[in-house]
């Protein structure tokens, strides 16, 4: 499937992703936790891990407590406030999952977005998911439904993220899913979201999409889902020549999600772009989905 690996000319290497598993404390939980202590509970069932499961909790002494580890309440009021970073306890201490990288110039923050809701990424304050009406992950359902059936099938997600939609394609029956993700720093913030944890089932390549994808045999997958960032951050994943590539790796018959978003300058100008490098290189039955903002296309002999 992969011509080669190495770090020589693609400077590509394999992730091992490695979720860890903190408590995770965000606004909504604590918001959660006064409402309980105002109608005078002591102990009630919270979320530990933004809603995959429900475990007690109790707060004595000031000391909220959750699956055996503790945290001082009014501390941690004091500390989250109104942010709404996800949090996690290491050590009796809060964690804010977000930093500075002084050399990429980016600011990058685990957002979240409900008590018992997947998380979103931020970077330099735009969001990489959409969240109006929606979670992360079930927009990422809705665009590989897009190009269901993935029983069985073969799968290249380029742009891993926190993992929403390389999961979603093993949960809906792919038998291999490789992800691509040029960003280390997204990958080390996945580590930290308790929905990203599946991630460990994936095929994790670091690298640049743009040199990676060349690393692959032709028709070597039956499915692709290329969820780049907007097209103003990175408009090399938006060419004619990263589709010709797309093209060549898909089986016949392979079918294609492009996520595309809505631009906020010149939208009706970068999806008709979209559409017409996507037919040049090869695409057929080009189709909007509106519920996921891409197209969907095919890959014929």
């Amino acid at each position: 499937m992969i011509k080669s690996i190495g770090t020589d000319s693609t400077g590509m290497r394999r992730y091992l992703f490695k979720p860890k598993d903190y408590v995770v404390i965000t606004k909504y939980l604590l918001e959660y936790v006064e409402s309980n202590l105002r109608s005078g509970r002591l102990c009630f069932k919270v979320t530990p891990n933004l809603g995959i499961t429900y475990v007690n909790a109790c707060v004595l002494n000031g000391m909220l407590r959750i699956n055996e580890v503790s945290i001082n309440l009014e501390l941690a009021k004091s500390v989250i406030r109104d942010d709404d970073s996800v949090y996690v306890i290491v050590n009796s201490e809060l964690l804010p999952i977000k930093f500075y990288d002084s050399v990429k110039r980016k600011f990058y923050k685990l957002r979240s977005i409900g008590m018992d809701k997947p998380p979103t990424l931020e970077i330099n304050g735009i969001h990489m998911h959409r969240i109006e009406g929606i979670d992360p992950l079930s927009d990422a359902y809705i665009k590989v439904k897009s190009i269901r059936p993935l029983v069985n099938g073969y799968v290249l997600d380029i742009g891993t993220g926190l993992g929403y939609t390389a999961i979603a394609a093993m949960k809906l029956g792919a038998r291999k899913v490789i992800s691509v993700e040029v960003d280390e720093n997204v990958l080390n913030i996945a580590t930290f979201n308790p929905w990203s944890r599946e991630l460990s089932n994936v095929d994790i390549l670091l690298g640049n999409a743009i040199k990676i994808i060349k690393e692959f045999d032709d028709n070597a997958f039956t499915h692709l889902i290329h969820d780049p960032p907007r097209f103003e951050l990175a408009g090399e994943l938006y060419s004619y020549e990263f589709y010709r590539e797309m093209y060549r790796v898909l089986k016949p018959g392979g079918k294609l999600f492009h996520y595309v978003g809505k631009p906020k300058q010149r939208r009706a100008n970068i999806i008709k772009g979209v559409k017409e490098r996507l037919r040049r290189a090869g695409f057929t039955r080009i189709i909007w989905i509106e519920d996921a903002l891409g197209f969907k296309a095919i890959k014929y002999a």
